[in-house]
């Protein structure tokens, strides 16, 4: 059997051994996340900034379509006011006639109520 001591000296070493195998094992660990979480991070980076071009192209894809509709509008507006106007001039009555027709048009669609509450014979 060793002495006592030798046991101990023994003991320390292997320990301390072990010590510092864990530590470097915890260090090799440390610097494998730090890496994998660059990668990540440099990953997602990317992605937006993909996510905000495409938007930005999108945007610019949505300006132009509204711009091309409101000339398309203001085209057919100018016509239409144009149209209405020689109908005006040409046929004033027709078109007094077809405005009294809407308008009747539109009193007919309201719902008939019982008038204002005060109004009421019970």
């Amino acid at each position: 059997m060793k002495p006592f001591a030798e046991t101990a000296r023994d003991t320390r070493a292997k320990a301390s051994e072990l010590a510092e195998k864990t530590a470097e094992n915890a260090r090799a660990t440390a610097e494998a996340a730090k890496v994998r979480i660059q990668d990540g991070y440099g990953r997602a980076r990317a992605a937006t900034s993909d996510l905000a071009a495409k938007g930005r192209e999108q945007a610019e894809v949505a300006r132009d379509a509204a711009e091309q509709a409101l000339e398309k509008g203001k085209v057919q507006a100018k016509r239409a006011g144009g149209k209405l106007k020689e109908v005006a001039e040409e046929q004033p009555m027709a078109l007094l006639a077809g405005a009294l027709a809407v308008g009747a048009l539109i009193g007919s669609l309201i719902p008939k109520g019982d008038g204002p509450k005060g109004d009421r014979k019970d």
